[in-house]
């Protein structure tokens, strides 16, 4: 995980391999438009005024094609279907989003138009955030901090199949016991429990109690309930923990 800070906001990046094998399933768009070297870039927004200031920003940049705009979420499928994005630059809080489940919808939407899904949103809190993570989505921004830099990210993801969120949410404080940091460290190097076990000589369960202990602490801090093993991951990550055991 990187993080770099801005005076308008926060950039947290991971790689693919941080969410685990088998969990998030990445397309290479990049295979369908090798020739032209362009992201195809499709805007799903219902405040035209809004979708005029991202077009501005991203006609900037001549890797970056935009190749349409949909205001609802039935309307994004079927643009996506005759277009075929590279990338969907997405609002969650479009005309439709009570009729879908969102990690169905991203799921559908990605065999649909085999591209990478950002979540472009006003609505803020690191359980939103993560929950969009979870269900299939590239990267989140928030769109009040994001003017300017949208070339930047889109370029992120699609390039170097980068996680990322763009934030104005500082990470939250933590204190954590050196047991429970050690174990964070195992947990963000993708151990699991049975090999922190042994590595550190002791039960199973014990590891499980540490373990659960965390959790709490992590939700308690980031108001995620419940903090499922690929999250777990990811914030331990995301905290700075990994690598190197202390």
């Amino acid at each position: 995980m990187n993080s770099v800070t801005q005076s308008q906001g926060y950039l947290y990046t991971f790689s693919k391999s941080s969410f685990g094998q088998g969990e998030i399933k990445f397309n290479d768009p990049a295979q369908n438009n090798t020739k032209r070297g362009i992201i195809l870039t499709l805007i799903a927004d219902d405040h035209p005024y809004l979708i005029q200031g991202v077009e501005s920003d991203l006609n900037k940049d001549p890797k970056i094609k935009i190749v349409g705009a949909a205001m609802s979420y039935d309307e994004l499928l079927e643009k996506a279907a005759v277009v075929q994005p590279n990338v969907v630059l997405m609002d969650l809080r479009m005309p439709g989003y009570e009729k879908y489940e969102l990690r169905n919808y991203i799921s559908k939407l990605k065999k649909i138009a085999n591209c990478k899904v950002i979540v472009f949103s006003s609505e803020t809190g690191w359980a939103r955030i993560h929950r969009c993570l979870d269900v299939g989505a590239q990267a989140y921004i928030e769109k009040a901090i994001s003017i300017g830099r949208l070339p930047e990210f889109i370029h992120r993801v699609y390039d170097d199949q980068e996680i990322l969120i763009f934030t104005a949410e500082k990470l939250p404080q933590i204190q954590f016991s050196p047991r429970q940091r050690e174990i964070l460290h195992y947990i963000a190097d993708g151990k699991e429990n049975d090999q922190i076990a042994a590595l550190l000589n002791i039960e199973i369960k014990t590891v499980q109690s540490y373990v659960n202990e965390v959790k709490v602490k992590f939700a308690e801090a980031f108001s995620m309930h419940p903090i499922r093993p690929r999250v777990l991951l990811l914030l331990a990550s995301k905290l700075g923990f990994g690598k190197t055991v202390l």
